[in-house]
Formats: C-alpha cells, sequence, structure tokens
C-alpha cells in the first residue's frame, strides 16, 4: 500500500469510527467456511451537475423522450451533488478485510451521449471514480445496463462500451474478461455477467455450464429474471418483452439457472426487491437493488408488498387495463413457485456476506449508519 492509499483508507476510517455499531473500515466480518463479502451498489446513473460535460451535443428524435431523459439529467446531477455522495460514503464503510470485490448491476453511468469518444470519458471516470471512493485496492465489477449503451446513436455508444469495459474488467479482475457476457470465480462461487440488453442464449448456456460444480451460481444482470410488478418494467425482464415473443428461450434459461440453482443479482427497476422462485428442477433466488437516491424518502425501507401471495398485485390494481389474458397468463406462469416475495421502493448500498452456511444481503437506506433490513438468501 502506498502513502496514497494509506492516507485515504485511514481518512475512510476516520469517518468510519463515526458511524454507530461500526469500529473500523477494516474489521473482517467472521465467516464460516470459505467466507467473504461483497460490496454492492444496484443503478447509480452517474453524472454531472453540468449536463454539457457529458451530453453535449445530445438530440433523440423523438422531442418527449429527449424531455424526459433531459429531466433525468437534473435528477441525477442533484443525486451526485449530494445525496449519492453520501450513499457512496456509507458504502465505502461496509469494505471489510473479508471483501472480495464491489460489483455494480448496471447503468453505471446516465448515458446519453453524443459519441463514442464522450461515452468512453464518462465509463472511464465513473468507474475510477467508485474504484476510488469505495475501495482503492479491490476489484470494482459491473454489468452492462441499458442506460450504459444509451446515446445518439446506440450502436455506435454500444461499441464503446464493448471496446473499453471488457478490458477495464480483464484489469480488474486480473482475468480475460472477452466481453460483455463473462465468468469468473471467487473461490468455490462462479460469478456470471450478462448484457440483458441483446441476450446471447447459446453464450448464456455455455457460461452456466462451465459454472457446473461451484459452491454457489450468481448472476449479475442488470434487467430481472422475473417480471417485475409495475406498468414501467412489468415486461422488460431477461428475454422478455410486452408480446412475450421469446418465452421458449426465456423459459429455456430460466431453466437453466433453476438447474443450478443460482442467484440472481440485479437492478433496473430502482427497487429493494426480494423473490424466491422453486420450479424447473431447481430454484432462483433473485435479489434487486437500487442506488438510485433521488429523493430522501427512498431512504427509508417501507414495504410496498409482502409475501409469496402479493407478487403480480399492483400491476392489475393500479392499471386494470393491463389485466390482459396475456398478461395475467405471465404473472401466474411464475406465481405458483414463488415462496417469498417482498418488494420495497428504497434505495441505498447492500453488503452480501457468502459462506458454506449460506447468503445473506444487508441493505443500508441511503446513507444509513444503521443496517435498514437483513434479506436471508440461501
Amino acid at each position: 500500500m502506498d502513502r496514497r492509499d494509506f492516507f485515504r483508507r485511514s481518512a475512510a476510517g476516520i469517518m468510519c469510527l463515526a458511524l454507530p455499531g461500526r469500529k473500523t473500515v477494516a474489521m473482517a466480518t467472521e465467516r464460516g467456511g470459505d467466507g467473504y463479502s461483497v460490496v454492492i451498489l444496484g443503478d447509480t446513473h452517474y453524472d454531472s451537475a453540468d449536463p454539457e460535460l457529458y451530453h453535449a451535443g445530445y438530440t433523440d428524435p423523438n422531442p418527449q423522450r429527449e424531455a424526459l431523459h433531459r429531466k433525468e439529467f437534473v435528477r441525477n446531477g442533484q443525486m451526485w451533488d449530494g445525496r449519492c455522495k453520501e450513499l457512496v460514503k456509507r458504502a465505502a464503510c461496509l469494505v471489510d478485510d473479508d471483501t472480495a470485490f464491489v460489483l455494480q448491476t448496471g447503468d453505471l453511468i446516465q448515458g446519453d451521449t453524443a459519441d463514442a469518444a464522450t461515452h468512453t470519458r464518462f465509463l472511464e471516470d465513473a468507474m475510477n471514480l467508485f474504484k476510488t471512493d469505495l475501495a482503492p485496492d479491490l476489484p470494482f465489477v459491473t454489468v452492462a445496463g441499458n442506460h450504459d449503451l444509451r446515446g445518439n446513436d446506440d450502436a455506435v455508444v454500444s461499441k464503446a462500451y464493448a471496446d473499453y469495459m471488457p478490458a477495464r474488467l480483464s484489469r480488474e479482475l486480473g482475468t480475460e474478461i472477452a466481453g460483455t457476457d463473462f465468468i469468473f470465480r471467487r473461490g468455490p462461487d462462479a460469478y456470471i455477467g450478462i448484457n440483458f440488453t441483446k441476450p446471447d442464449v447459446a453464450r448464456i448456456e455455455k457460461l452456466l455450464r462451465e459454472a457446473d460444480g461451484a459452491r454457489h451460481v450468481f448472476v449479475a444482470i442488470h434487467s430481472p429474471v422475473f417480471p417485475f410488478d409495475d406498468a414501467k418494467y412489468y415486461w422488460w425482464y431477461l428475454l422478455g418483452n410486452r408480446k412475450d415473443s421469446r418465452s421458449e428461450e426465456r423459459r429455456y434459461v430460466r431453466r437453466l439457472m433453476a438447474e443450478r440453482n443460482a442467484v440472481v443479482l440485479c437492478g433496473h427497476t430502482h427497487t429493494t426487491e426480494l423473490l424466491d422462485w422453486y420450479g424447473d428442477g431447481g430454484r432462483i433466488t433473485q435479489m434487486t437493488m437500487s442506488s438510485v437516491w433521488s429523493n430522501e424518502a427512498l431512504a427509508n425501507y417501507k414495504e410496498s408488498a409482502s409475501g409469496a401471495e402479493s407478487y403480480g398485485t399492483l400491476l392489475f390494481k393500479k392499471n386494470p387495463e393491463l389485466a390482459t389474458e396475456a398478461n395475467i397468463a405471465l404473472f401466474d406462469e411464475y406465481r405458483s413457485g414463488i415462496r417469498r416475495y417482498s418488494m420495497a421502493y428504497a434505495a441505498g448500498s447492500y453488503k452480501m456476506l457468502v459462506d458454506d452456511g449460506g447468503i445473506t444481503v444487508d441493505f443500508y437506506g441511503g446513507s444509513s449508519a444503521r443496517r435498514s433490513k437483513r434479506f436471508k438468501l440461501r
């Protein structure tokens, strides 16, 4: 550790001492077996208070959509000029001697750039900021989100992401990451990263088969694997769309995950959600996470839905026009297999604890000094 890292970690330790229940930034959590922790951020939508820094020259052929995006620039600028700085400080205090890496579940940046060079700079600035402020000596890992691939020409900025991020992740992890779908190992566990925007079923199958024999198989993906109970997002899940035109592939990949008892770590919906599903000869446990602290209230963990029977009820209650035969059938397809479910519109940082005994995720709302909620995944 050089002098800069020493002083940086010392400063972090002093700051963390001020938090109740926290003794030191480097105090290892006692874990059984081959245990370790992972600090996790959900969507972050990193941005600048000055929209010209990354969004100069940005346009959209749909004026209404462009206006919506520009409102997001304002939201992001306010977040990253205030609340989100405190959220990252809180997350930095979750890093212990047993922390293996930091994971971010996509939508690292806002996107909406005019060209490849600006987009690459945007990604580089975000990666450097999070790595420096969270854990300079640990890998920082992210997966592709829809905002990470969005600009004047989505094909141009998607190529910029594909040219930059695998090389950066290769340096972070010390192993070759060849594309935006990838696998790496942490001890006995396998972590698979999936680009949900253009899912390659053959590639996903290959990666899942490579994970065979792992103690735990984690799937890091920006979108949920299960339809989300909300009008804005219900159709936006892995291999999903409004017409469910890829249902055969969707069910095939679902079976591959269930057979490996996969744990899905995702974002996209800007919620904190746990969904535990049994079917296809196995089990999929999904933890959805958000770090988009867009208003103060999101620091408070308050469940909007709780219990397996509540899954799929909010969408149709709030939007009866969406209670079509096809939509009801889609949710019913999953409903019978759900054993546990909870959802809250809450944002913050997360610490996942993994060992032979199981997997838990601790949620810290906003910049809360104390744990807001513990989720037992396995």
